[in-house]
């Protein structure tokens, strides 16, 4: 067995001599697992216990050449269960720590949701990325000079969070800047925005990005048409409402586009918050293709004419008993006439009564 022998401080005095000393036992075994210090101080803190324990445990098989490790063997291994180790290779996946590919060697009739579903085939794996000093210089460098100014601590903090985290390239940031600020955004908020969504999607490289980016611009200015607008290109705020309606309600352009039109007609405005309106209500419907819509407008109408049916029978009922009143015409009769007869006949009734 092996030992390590190191000193632990008591307090927070680090420079106190003497101390504590602790000695770490190690059991000698065949082979050991490298691990980057970038993954103990930036990731590790932060990370669930639980999901670092089975990192490790990917990281030792993935150094031993293990390809052929499925999440039910890696459960079994560490007592967990196949949700756990689902949750923890998704949450090690948004840090690109790992990724997931297809076993080239299963069946192409297998779908890549069967996999995920019963125990994918780990077969790449993604460190966390290292970059260096003069890498470092180099990507604030090319930031300085995209946005025509110093940039700030926090800003160059998000620059490192590029290159380790997300294990950007240098020429992928600098296309990502260029894309940015070619679209008046020169915020690192929104860079980060951007950063992020292309590490979901798998884009590592710079011709990855610029094909997800001519489709993005293409598909925000055909909504852009649709609403009328020609004055300006999409704000942050714009292109996250358009994102929802395409990556999140799942919704084909047809159909976004015909409720960007019914939106301009309603409101005589291009108004991002009522068409989201519109389209979240479809999604919830289920709908997926402008004919579905067409169904629901006709489930619409019928279930809004009952009221008004009811509504107008009972209009009409109205009128016709109120016209009853209404219509009266006179008979002609000489009503003070009568009157002034029936007082005639009970004066003599009450004369008759006093004779008797």
């Amino acid at each position: 067995m092996k030992s390590y022998t190191m000193r632990l401080d008591e307090g927070n005095n680090l420079s106190k001599k003497g101390g504590v000393f602790m000695r770490v036992h190690l059991p000698e075994s065949g082979g050991m697992t490298m691990i980057e210090n970038t993954f103990i101080d930036q990731f590790m803190p932060s990370s669930s216990g639980d999901f670092v324990k089975i990192y490790l445990y990917l990281l030792r098989l993935a150094q031993s050449g293990r390809n052929d490790v499925s999440i039910q063997d890696i459960a079994d291994a560490l007592n967990y269960t196949e949700s756990d180790v689902k949750r923890a290779i998704g949450y090690w996946q948004k840090k690109s720590c790992l990724d997931l590919i297809d076993d080239p060697g299963e069946e192409a009739a297998t779908s890549a949701a069967s996999q995920a579903s019963s125990g994918s085939k780990i077969t790449e794996f993604r460190p966390a990325q290292k970059y260096s000093k003069e890498e470092l210089r180099r990507v604030i460098f090319v930031a300085e000079s995209y946005l025509g100014r110093p940039i700030s601590p926090s800003e160059q903090e998000t620059l490192v969070y590029f290159l380790s985290d997300l294990g950007m390239s240098i020429d992928l940031i600098d296309y990502l800047l260029d894309y940015c600020v070619s679209m008046n955004h020169t915020s690192f908020r929104y860079m980060q925005r951007v950063a992020v969504s292309w590490a979901e999607q798998g884009i590592y490289s710079v011709e990855q990005a610029r094909r997800e980016g001519s489709s993005a611009r293409s598909e925000y200015f055909t909504i852009f048409r649709a609403l009328g607008i020609r004055d300006h290109a999409p704000t942050p705020a714009e292109q996250e409402y358009m994102d929802r309606w395409m990556k999140e309600y799942t919704l084909p352009m047809d159909v976004i586009l015909l409720a960007c039109s019914r939106t301009v007609l309603q409101t005589g405005k291009a108004r991002f918050p009522y068409a989201d309106s519109i389209l979240k209500s479809w999604s919830e419907q289920n709908v997926r293709t402008v004919h579905d819509v067409e169904a629901l407008d006709r489930i619409h109408e019928k279930s809004a004419s009952h009221p008004a049916q009811e509504a107008s029978r009972a209009r009409k009922a109205q009128k016709a008993s109120t016209g009853r009143f209404l219509n009266f015409e006179p008979s002609g009769t000489d009503w003070n006439a009568v009157a002034e007869s029936v007082m005639k006949v009970q004066d003599e009734q009450d004369r008759i009564s006093q004779e008797s």
